[in-house]
């Protein structure tokens, strides 16, 4: 994968997914705007949406807890919907308490209840993001 590849990356919800995006060669992610879930199901025509937007060369998923079956099925059907739909190589990174980390950083901006809402699921995304961009650039990585 080239440095100025774009990736792609999901914090996947059972209401909404956020997502973020960054280049490879970069430490830090930008927030790309969040997919609504309706029952466990993803919109497939703004997942297809974003990846044709952002053209990512990876896409990097949260890695859910087996403790939520329900999410766990909805993050199965979005690297299936990516794999068979799109043909593009995912990575999954530990998503522990990235929505808390999330939330934190938004109260620390003093942002309304309604903008964190807004924004908590792509930062979360920015944050597995960011896991993966420092495992991937570090030296002997």
């Amino acid at each position: 994968m080239s440095v100025h590849s774009t990736v792609l990356a999901f914090d996947v919800g059972l209401k909404r997914t956020g997502l973020a995006v960054a280049q490879a060669s970069s430490v830090h992610a930008q927030p790309a705007g969040t997919i609504h879930v309706a029952k466990g199901r993803h919109d497939w025509l703004k997942v297809d949406q974003a990846i044709a937007d952002w053209q990512p060369t990876m896409i990097v998923l949260g890695l859910v807890s087996d403790t939520d079956p329900a999410l766990k099925k909805a993050a199965n059907r979005l690297i299936s919907h990516i794999q068979q739909q799109h043909k593009i190589a995912t990575a999954l990174v530990d998503e522990t308490l990235t929505t808390v980390n999330a939330n934190e950083l938004l109260s620390e901006r003093d942002y309304s209840p309604s903008k964190r809402r807004e924004l908590r699921d792509q930062v979360a995304a920015c944050l597995i993001l960011e896991t993966w961009l420092r495992a991937y650039n570090e030296p002997n990585a």
